[in-house]
């Protein structure tokens, strides 16, 4: 209870200074008129306005048919989805060092970012739930804190091996971006709640942010514009594991265009090591081809795609524009497989970015 309390003083002190600092820094109006003698077109002003307090950071719909068939030749999903997502900030200061941060997302679980329509197998689902809700603050430029319902850092990972996209933690976080001093351009430090995994809200997950169980230190380094390499130690509910990955663009390979190799190894309280290696290639200006395989040893909260076991996998990418892409994702297990885990699994996914919309419009 102490700790929730100093918390919420830290938070509401931090947003008093900020609010003040912006307060100070805002420009009286007609000031920039004054100065430059001429005045901005009406909608151009509005819009400059609009974004002085809130920014859109994603806004995207998207359907999927999906299918999953069980090693016991049971069919646990033949239906058609959808998904929302929806984040967006709000600056206490026109440089947006300190904000407010939310997002919006369909899915009722930790690793569930979708929800069921009337087509196929499940029930109906309507909810929308904010996820993410926390407070940001960069003081300095190298330095960032934030504090509330928080997504979770993969580095370079996937959530092949990593923590699923759609997961979700309470708690704290520091980031440090100052590579000339540092040598890396991330240090990042989190210590969170990570729970709840059927009551995503941050409403519902407030209450236990004083019970934290889960804590990780990671690195990132982009070690030129081609290879990107990161390091992270985490500890989740008793577990001890160790991630590591390395990402490499090639564009104007003949052979890959993306490559990626990342691994975890468990410390304790059992050992356990898992992989996934991943390649993709560009075969027309718009169509990517991508190929990989995945082992993990043991239950985890990665991505649903890649349960326990062996896992061969596809993804075939057409992007029409900025604003539509069509994915399709096949995944089939190697080797022996319990008989209520997944065989075949089949996504195809189609894709509106709707903030892309925004800005060709310049509605936004």
């Amino acid at each position: 209870m102490l700790r929730r309390i100093w918390a919420a003083f830290l938070v509401a002190s931090a947003m008093l200074i900020c609010v003040l600092h912006a307060v100070g820094q805002t420009t009286a109006p007609g000031d920039s008129e004054k100065k430059s003698g001429t005045a901005a077109p009406a909608t151009a002003a509005a819009e400059q306005k609009w974004k002085r307090w809130l920014e859109f950071d994603q806004l995207s719909i998207a359907t999927r048919y999906h299918y999953i068939k069980n090693a016991n030749h049971v069919t646990a999903a033949n239906n058609q989805q959808y998904q929302v997502q929806a984040r967006a900030h709000f600056k206490f200061d026109r440089k947006g060092r300190y904000a407010v941060h939310a997002g919006l997302f369909s899915g009722n679980s930790f690793n569930g970012g979708w929800n069921n329509t009337n087509l196929g197998t499940g029930h109906y689902q309507t909810n929308l739930f904010l996820k993410q809700l926390y407070f940001a603050a960069k003081p300095v430029k190298a330095v960032e804190f934030q504090i509330g319902g928080l997504a979770i850092n993969n580095g370079e990972n996937s959530e092949a091996i990593g923590y699923d996209q759609d997961g979700y933690i309470t708690g704290e976080r520091v980031s440090i971006r100052n590579p000339k001093t540092l040598y890396f351009d991330e240090i990042s430090v989190t210590s969170a709640r990570l729970g709840e995994l059927n009551r995503p809200s941050i409403f519902r997950r407030a209450k236990h942010f004083d019970n934290q169980n889960y804590h990780q230190i990671l690195v990132r380094k982009q070690v030129n514009k081609f290879v990107g390499v990161s390091a992270d130690y985490t500890f989740e509910s008793g577990t001890d594991a160790l991630r590591q990955a390395v990402r490499v663009k090639t564009p104007k390979s003949k052979y890959l265009h993306l490559f990626l190799f990342e691994n975890y190894e468990r410390l304790d309280p059992d050992l356990g090591y898992g992989f996934n290696v991943y390649g993709e290639r560009k075969l027309e200006k718009h169509f990517a081809l991508g190929v990989g395989f995945a082992h993990v040893d043991r239950v985890m909260l990665n991505g649903d795609r890649y349960p326990r076991g062996n896992r061969l996998y596809a993804n075939g990418i057409v992007t029409f524009n900025k604003e539509f892409t069509l994915t399709t994702s096949f995944t089939e297990s190697v080797g022996p497989v319990l008989p209520n885990l997944v065989r075949t699994r089949l996504d195809v996914t189609l894709n509106y970015n709707f903030l892309e919309t925004m800005r060709r419009l310049k509605i936004y």
